[in-house]
């Protein structure tokens, strides 16, 4: 994924994020926006982190070289 697509794959789930917790916190605390904000969050995580270990190798390999 190129920086630009993953800019865009992080305010779409930032944004879903904050709809799915201000349902919660207006008090709709039904489980499908619980498991909603859930998903996004968890995603969210992911994709960092895998964008970090990914950076990691790159420069692991860069410097092997």
């Amino acid at each position: 994924m190129n920086n630009g697509s993953v800019i865009i794959l992080y305010v779409l789930l930032t944004l879903n994020a904050l709809r799915y917790g201000t349902y919660i916190l207006e008090g709709h605390s039904s489980s499908y926006y619980i498991t909603m904000l859930s998903l996004n969050l968890l995603v969210i995580i992911f994709t960092i982190t895998y964008r970090a270990v990914k950076a990691k190798k790159s420069s692991e390999a860069d410097i092997a070289e």
